[in-house]
């Protein structure tokens, strides 16, 4: 562990933390409205369920579709999703960032609403699957803002939960940290703005990824 930090574990949210696929999600969204002839829901609606599991994502959004129909445009999602993927890039900085708090000696985990497939697959293409030592995905768990992904980090690693801090772009991070008893940092360069975020109780409102990583360097 680092000496003399305030934290021995950061838990990092995956879309719109430290992948930059907003606007994937939101295209793919698109697309599958377009193939089942529905009404595309706004962008802000569209950019407020990032970080649900997408049986929770779909059920805010699509309210009113029987099941069958939401499995059809869950499908189609997935489908139009995968033509996106390779355009996915990290953020600017995320590289860097991880590879530096790896070497100060911190552990590091992720927790997300992508399928445990979208998220080994993101892990290898981006080639830090070597640096987070635990991974919860929506395939494991129950969906954000339970705090059963926290949990089960926090128990697998042997961190106290007030050794532990999340990384995140959306309320459900926040509120799932805080269901786990744990600090929280908010980003304002993903999927909810900063008025959105800025009603809960973080360390910190950051506003892109070298201010996120500068920042635990220094506090974490």
């Amino acid at each position: 562990m680092p000496k003399d930090t305030n934290y021995d574990l950061i838990i990092f949210d995956w879309d719109g933390t430290l992948s930059d696929s907003a606007g994937a999600i939101i295209n793919s969204i698109k697309d599958a409205s377009i193939k089942n002839n529905i009404e595309i829901p706004p962008e802000r609606s569209m950019r407020a369920i990032i970080g649900l599991g997408l049986d929770e994502a779909f059920e805010k959004l699509f309210p009113d579709q029987l099941n069958h129909h939401l499995d059809d445009l869950k499908n189609d999602f997935r489908e139009f999703y995968l033509n996106y993927v390779d355009d996915i890039a990290m953020f600017d900085g995320v590289d860097v960032g991880i590879k530096m708090l790896f070497n100060q000696g911190f552990k590091l985990a992720v927790a997300t609403g992508k399928s445990r497939r979208g998220l080994n697959n993101a892990l290898n293409k981006t080639n830090l699957n070597t640096f987070f030592s635990f991974t919860r995905t929506m395939d494991e768990c129950f969906s954000k803002p339970h705090p059963q992904m926290i949990n089960e980090i926090l128990e697998n690693l042997f961190i106290e939960p007030e050794r532990a801090i999340m990384v995140g772009d959306s309320i459900y991070d926040l509120e799932m940290a805080r269901n786990a008893s744990i600090d929280s940092i908010a980003v304002t360069y993903g999927s909810q703005t900063h008025d959105e975020l800025n009603h809960y109780p973080t360390k910190a409102l950051i506003d892109n990824p070298h201010d996120l990583f500068d920042w635990l360097r220094v506090h974490g």
